[in-house]
């Protein structure tokens, strides 16, 4: 239990400087997220990949599983939807909850729990699930096709997907960078996951929490369809062992704290977006705890 708590808890006390952060004083989460965006994440994903022997079965059973993964959620957000009677921007917002938070909370949790290897594994399934929660999202956010094409597109304007190339080549290729850019690298490397925290409790701390049905419906089916829908897959896909271990984890996170960024941008019912991001994080607590301790019991 002590290996579940300290895995956990680091997560939730920095996320609570930030909240108490942006309580008391006026920060600008904003220029944070475009740091973090444009130069913390890249360099983190490139510092975590090239320095890891990881085989290329492992990167096509963590794509496979995340196409599983959203097309399950689909169906039962699809489902909970249809029985709520949900329709119109509340059903693009119901379904844009099946989006797990793979970065502020799933690189860390899976770090403290797993070691370099295991954020490795962690950054893996991130940007395998960064194209279609990009994409998907917005896809829900404007309900036509059009948005789909135009959010895949957008993809390739941030240099994540570039640094996860590099470190593939670096790694394949067995090749590190020159001694004074490796250091930098490193150092830079270590400010992403405490940022990205910060971000996540300044975010809950400018959010008018709501307590409706159709928020504890989201809620429940991310934080405990998430992690069931995720032990399926990977023993669907043979997957064993740390990678198994690493991918239920992720699977089991709160909504990505994205999703109450399109609410606000396309003016999709962003307080019922960030209300469930909220509660999903801080429910998050005990059911991921549940399932970390789980992991580590049955692999």
């Amino acid at each position: 239990m002590f290996a579940v708590l300290s895995a956990i808890l680091p997560i939730f006390l920095v996320a609570g400087i930030g909240y108490f952060l942006r309580r008391k004083f006026v920060l600008d989460s904003k220029t944070l997220s475009t740091l973090n965006i444009y130069f913390l994440m890249p360099v983190l994903v490139f510092s975590s990949l090239s320095g890891e022997r990881i085989t290329w079965d492992v990167y096509g059973r963590y794509l496979a599983a995340t196409v599983l993964m959203l097309a399950v959620m689909w169906g039962v957000l699809a489902f909970a939807a249809r029985l709520h009677g949900i329709r119109g921007d509340m059903h693009g917002a119901f379904m844009m909850t099946m989006f797990m938070n793979l970065g502020n909370f799933g690189l860390p949790v899976s770090k403290f729990a797993f070691g370099d290897t295991g954020l490795a594994l962690a950054v893996i399934v991130m940007v395998s699930g960064m194209f279609f929660q990009n994409s998907l999202a917005i896809f829900f956010a404007h309900q036509n096709s059009k948005g789909l094409g135009r959010a895949f597109l957008e993809i390739f304007r941030y240099p994540l997907l570039y640094a996860f190339i590099l470190a593939v080549v670096a790694q394949q290729l067995e090749w590190r960078p020159p001694d004074v850019i490796d250091r930098a690298i490193d150092i830079s490397a270590g400010a992403a996951i405490p940022i990205q925290l910060l971000i996540l409790g300044m975010c809950i701390a400018e959010t008018q929490l709501q307590t409706s049905s159709r928020v504890f419906s989201a809620t429940g089916i991310r934080l405990v369809g998430g992690p069931i829908a995720g032990a399926l897959i990977v023993w669907l896909l043979g997957m064993e062992g740390l990678a198994a271990q690493v991918f239920v984890l992720q699977m089991s996170g709160p909504v990505a704290v994205g999703m109450a960024v399109y609410g606000v941008q396309f003016d999709v019912k962003p307080g019922y977006l960030a209300s469930v991001v909220t509660w999903t994080f801080l429910l998050s607590l005990f059911s991921v705890s549940v399932v970390l301790f789980a992991l580590l019991r049955l692999y």
